[in-house]
């Protein structure tokens, strides 16, 4: 009975209180068979389901064991899928990370443009190639850009328009192309020539003018057929090559103690030498008496002071008197009739009238400047110094003549 009160308990089938009676063996009978058969189905239950589990099991442990296998003898076809994926999902391992390339960076290329005001070492480098090339006349390179490299520059882009029809502008500002002309091996060394214009011609002609091979109302600060004759003069005149060009052999020759200056000029720098010897002799006579006729050293009438004068400084002139003077045709006369101050020079000879010796001239002084002139004065009894803008000299001005 110990069996059959524990199956009825595992089965949760409350205990039957059976009798010991006959008639109730049959129903004894069927309630055992009812246990075992309850019994027998949970028992079932029970199998099937530790099969599955058991089943479930061993899957798991062939796809541990066989599933890295497995992989190595997969083809490189398109894998196929298995049981074991559907139900126990292999970990997919992380992507990797793609290593990301640093995208270059161009770097600009620097303004290589040199302007006033700069300061640099690439400065001096430009000074020296303009000092060597011509354009830039200075004790020695710096690094500063200053006011005469900039003028350098300018004359360098002129030179290169005019020459080779660069495509630059006189701006005065080492751009990259202008730097490009001015490092080349075709470079153009320093030339004024004509169509150039600028400070340098002004100078130029300046030079000219004081060396006699150029009017001064010629010089207009342009390179034109006025200044390339002055040039091509000046040229034949010191043994260089005649071209009309103000290259550096010319200019070098020009603004030198050496240069020879024109014919003219050689005249005029004797005259004016004669003129102020002339003007320190006359000075030197002052206060020496007045004799009628005298001609020095010692006394002087008006006529005999300029003979003495005039032959102390160089000329050859004769001993004439006042109205023999006035009529000397190879002296210019610079002005006659009105009293002109602005068209007298020191040196020139004022002729007077003096009605009381009734002749048309009967007087005649040194003009000085500044109004003054140096005279034998019949009136003052001795060689003076006085003013020729008063009455009686305006009144009674005939001419003036230049002796020289």
């Amino acid at each position: 009975m110990s069996y059959f009160y524990r199956r009825c308990k595992e089965a949760e089938v409350p205990r039957l209180r059976l009798k010991k009676n006959v008639r109730d063996n049959m129903a004894r009978r069927t309630a055992v068979r009812v246990l075992n058969f309850m019994f027998l189905r949970r028992s079932a239950l029970l199998v099937v389901a530790g099969a599955a589990a058991l089943l479930v099991a061993a899957v798991v442990l062939i796809v541990i064991f066989t599933g890295g296998a497995s992989a190595k003898t997969v083809s490189n076809a398109d894998p196929v899928p298995t049981v074991s994926d559907a139900y126990v999902p292999t970990e997919t391992p992380p992507a990797p990370t793609p290593t990301l390339e640093p995208i270059p960076t161009t770097t600009p290329t620097p303004d290589p443009t040199l302007k006033f005001g700069d300061v640099s070492e690439e400065v001096e480098r430009l000074q020296k190639r303009l000092m060597d090339l011509g354009y830039l006349d200075i004790d020695e390179p710096t690094q500063k850009f200053g006011p005469a490299t900039k003028a350098a520059v300018q004359w360098f882009q002129r030179e290169a328009i005019l020459l080779d029809h660069a495509n630059l502008e006189q701006t005065g500002i080492a751009d990259a192309e202008t730097l490009a002309w001015i490092y080349s091996d075709s470079a153009r060394p320093y030339t004024l020539l004509e169509g150039t214009r600028g400070s340098d011609v002004d100078s130029l002609q300046s030079k000219l003018i004081e060396l006699g091979y150029l009017n001064k109302a010629k010089a207009t600060g342009y390179y034109g057929t006025e200044t390339i004759a002055a040039v091509k003069d000046f040229q034949k005149r010191n043994k260089l090559d005649v071209d009309g060009k103000t290259g550096d052999e010319t200019l070098n020759k020009i603004y030198s103690p050496d240069a020879v200056p024109s014919a003219s000029k050689i005249i005029e720098k004797r005259r004016q030498a004669n003129i102020e010897k002339m003007i320190f002799v006359a000075e030197a006579q002052l206060g020496k008496p007045y004799v009628g006729g005298a001609e020095g050293p010692n006394s002087f009438d008006c006529s005999g002071l300029v003979y003495y004068c005039l032959k102390q400084a160089g000329s050859n002139r004769g001993r004439y008197n006042a109205q023999g003077y006035s009529v000397v045709n190879d002296w210019d006369t610079v002005c006659s009739g009105t009293f002109d101050l602005k068209k007298l020079k020191r040196g020139d000879l004022l002729f007077y009238h003096v009605a009381s010796r009734n002749k048309p001239i009967g007087h005649v002084a040194i003009y000085i400047g500044n109004g003054m002139i140096i005279d034998a004065s019949s009136s003052n009894g001795k060689v003076v110094k006085r003013s020729c803008t008063t009455h009686w000299f305006t009144s009674n001005f005939r001419l003036a003549k230049s002796p020289w």
